[in-house]
């Protein structure tokens, strides 16, 4: 039987069960029926290990069920960073390091020489392929670099240390402080803090999305993607059914929700040629393909339509490309009242606000998915005297919202 460790190998294996404790919670061992109670037990203990401070437990009957709380207005750090240092390595990985950092400590030496150095210091005998593959694993994460010397490449450390470059600059450390705890790839501003045996003592957030940390490692590769301008086969999960299926297209943009912090990719969908969207914390794995041709054509298409977007909704596929139109009209007291004149401004995007009227004014716009704007739209009512749409579904959706209120509250609405 395998001994239980709480570093594991597949991140992946971890991250549905922090996510499924930190957003929904209150799970019983019975809640888990895709896996085994063994598998729950495991998954459940390493949580508790890594955010041991958060994990509470409520009995329900003889059944205990367990969450994760988190109040991120009284904390300095985000507790789930604590999941990427479960990483595993084996005792040569390890070992191998600190011998090729003495190596490499005050000399550039090339692979046969790094291995003589090793054999003559350690007694150890390390096949020179395997120095080779883990020194090019150093030179593209920064820390060893590679210079031609003859015929040979000579490696050396880069000497770049993080405690050097913020004594040097004044501030960066606390930019440092403030990045650890942005989303995404705040965890790379965590692990510098690490390096510098520093804390965020500065920077709090009342509304901070901690959860959406757990989809940086998809990030990157995302972003690596578009970088190398390439297609990508994506694995996903639907959240609605669990359903698995895959998607080959060509990631343009991420687009992060600043109401909820959630990322979603948009892409071109060249199987059914439209523009779509996918949430970055459905997608379980991201292949790359070949480099893509016509990458600049789809992104100047995709900046062509982003005008249309409320949110990152292309609207139904059977409509795709057809525009939505919504006429709004707001009765404002021009005299103590003109701050929602200006929140119009604001948060118009790419719509038209004018003034009909003293005390009337008008917004407009046309959307792919009208129903995107509909609760930024309900937060006006009361001031609202007249609304249209060309989404019959939205505009009844708005008639029996509004009957419902009446009705509620006592009134008659016609």
């Amino acid at each position: 039987m395998a001994v239980y460790s709480e570093l594991i190998k597949n991140f992946e294996k971890i991250r549905e069960y922090v996510r499924d404790f930190y957003i929904f919670g209150f799970h019983t061992r019975e809640s888990f029926d895709a896996k085994s109670k063994r598998t729950y037990d495991n998954e459940k203990r390493r949580i508790e290990s890594w955010l041991s401070d958060h994990v509470h437990t409520s009995l329900e009957g003889h059944k205990k069920k367990v969450s994760v709380q988190v109040d991120s207005g009284n904390i300095f750090q985000n507790p789930l960073y604590q999941c990427y240092r479960s990483k595993t390595f084996t005792d040569n990985d390890i070992r191998l390091h600190f011998i090729l950092m003495d190596a490499l400590e005050d000399n550039a030496m090339s692979v046969s020489e790094i291995a003589d150095y090793i054999s003559a210091n350690y007694s150890m005998v390390i096949d020179v392929q395997i120095i080779r593959i883990k020194l090019k694993e150093y030179v593209k994460e920064g820390l060893v670099s590679e210079v031609k010397s003859g015929r040979n490449i000579l490696y050396t450390k880069t000497g770049c240390y993080a405690d050097d470059i913020v004594s040097r600059y004044k501030g960066l450390g606390d930019m440092i402080k403030f990045f650890s705890e942005e989303n995404p790839f705040g965890v790379v501003g965590n692990f510098i803090m690490d390096k510098l045996n520093a804390k965020n003592n500065i920077f709090v957030r009342k509304h901070a999305y901690m959860v959406h940390t757990l989809d940086d490692e998809i990030l990157i590769d995302i972003m690596g993607a578009m970088e190398q301008k390439k297609a990508v086969l994506l694995s996903c999960v639907s959240r609605k059914n669990d359903k698995k299926h895959e998607i080959t297209a060509v990631v343009l943009k991420i687009h992060c929700s600043v109401q909820t912090g959630r990322n979603y990719l948009i892409m071109y969908f060249a199987k059914q040629k439209r523009l779509m969207s996918v949430r970055v914390d459905s997608i379980v794995k991201v292949t790359p393909l070949d480099v893509v041709a016509d990458y600049d054509t789809y992104y100047r298409y995709y900046e062509d339509n982003r005008r249309f977007l409320w949110g990152t909704s292309f609207g139904k596929a059977r409509k795709y490309g057809q525009k939505e139109h919504i006429h709004m009209e707001i009765a404002v007291d021009e005299a103590k009242e003109m701050y929602v004149v200006k929140r119009l401004e604001r948060e118009k995007r790419s719509g038209t606000v004018a003034k009909i009227s003293n005390g009337l004014y008008s917004f407009d716009i046309d959307l792919f998915d009208a129903n995107e704007a509909f609760p930024w739209i309900k937060t006006f009512i009361g001031r609202i005297v007249a609304f249209e749409t060309t989404n019959e579904e939205l505009r009844d959706k708005f008639d029996s919202d509004i009957a419902r209120l009446y009705e509620i509250y006592g009134g008659a609405y016609e």
